[in-house]
């Protein structure tokens, strides 16, 4: 059955909201909630989907509820279909041969996907442990049921009340808007990692200038060469902050407006962000797999999953990739 409707709502809870997300949607004067991951977020009021049903609705409280393996979901803009859900994935083989002999040693069969579950964040900072954790940088915050917030690399008991009941929170340098596609190892033995590599995409940076050799900076270089749609409007939260910051603080204390406004912000930034581009933030790789062309799989990957979801927002259509540093 295939049902045309309108996007009348979201839930995200703030916790959860990489991992869980609620959509609702309006088909003929009647509500459907779809679960599904915390990619819920990029759906605005009003926003016309299609939805594929495979398993006939849950009616739960009065309402009709399509778990995550009841449907298939598309979006719709400007004219075009875009496939939302399930979630992407793809399969590759990725080979190692013998540095001596060029003899073919063995085969990788490899999942890449969007990261979708709980434990796909939480590998994904114990992958970040290979790079910048430290007794003074840690990867990810932490949150327990009690409310309480902390910084850890690894899932452990919350520091402040000892709950064991501690979930993901954030991997410390992405952004609302940042999205993750693990490479998972298919067939793996018990001594083998589940996930091999990831890749953090982000919208394009609001802005980019470069300083030229007698010192001046050239402002906005892209567009000198590109259009100027490709990049704007920008995932930018900290400019509405300071904007709405500077109204609200004419009635408020300021931190009583700061408090009210970041949250707020984030989500219109969100719901404002529309490039032609994205952003490679971050390529990491197992140390034990670095020699096994898996950095290089994984952006292949990544360009795929742009190309074909439009990643990031899933609005326009992408023409450009960038990177601001040099990856793996």
């Amino acid at each position: 059955m295939i049902l045309r409707g309108k996007v009348v709502g979201s839930e995200i809870p703030r916790f959860k909201h990489r991992w869980f997300g609620i959509l609702e949607v309006e088909v003929e004067g009647v509500k459907y909630r779809l679960y599904m991951s915390g990619v819920a977020q990029w759906f605005t009021t009003g926003d016309e989907v299609e939805i594929h049903v495979k398993e006939k609705p849950k009616i739960k409280s009065g309402e009709k509820i399509l778990d995550f393996d009841d449907y298939e979901l598309y979006k719709f803009y400007q004219g075009d279909k875009i496939k939302v859900w399930p979630l992407w994935e793809k399969e590759y083989e990725a080979k190692r041969y013998s540095s001596l002999t060029g003899e073919l040693l063995y085969t990788y069969k490899i999942k890449a996907r969007e990261a979708t579950y709980e434990s796909d964040f939480e590998a994904i900072a114990e992958l970040e442990q290979y790079h910048y954790a430290s007794q003074k940088e840690k990867v990810a915050l932490w949150r327990c049921e009690n409310g309480h917030i902390f910084e850890a690399n690894t899932k452990q008991k919350c520091p402040i009340c000892g709950s064991e009941d501690v979930h993901i929170l954030e991997i410390k340098g992405s952004t609302p808007a940042s999205r993750f596609l693990i490479l998972e190892l298919e067939n793996r033995e018990e001594y083998e990692p589940r996930i091999l590599a990831y890749v953090r995409v982000d919208p394009p940076i609001p802005l980019m200038h470069r300083r030229l050799p007698n010192g001046e900076i050239e402002k906005n270089i892209r567009e000198k060469v590109f259009p100027k749609e490709w990049f704007h409007p920008a995932f930018w939260p900290e400019k509405i902050f300071r904007e709405l910051y500077e109204e609200l603080k004419k009635k408020y204390p300021r931190k009583v407006a700061r408090s009210m406004l970041w949250e707020k912000a984030k989500w219109q930034a969100l719901r404002e962000s529309n490039t032609a581009g994205a952003r490679i933030a971050r390529v990491v790789v197992h140390p034990d797999y670095r020699s096994d062309g898996l950095g290089q799989l994984s952006v292949k990957a990544a360009l795929e999953w742009i190309k074909e979801r439009r990643i990031p927002e899933m609005r326009k259509r992408k023409h450009i990739v960038e990177t601001i540093a040099q990856m793996a």
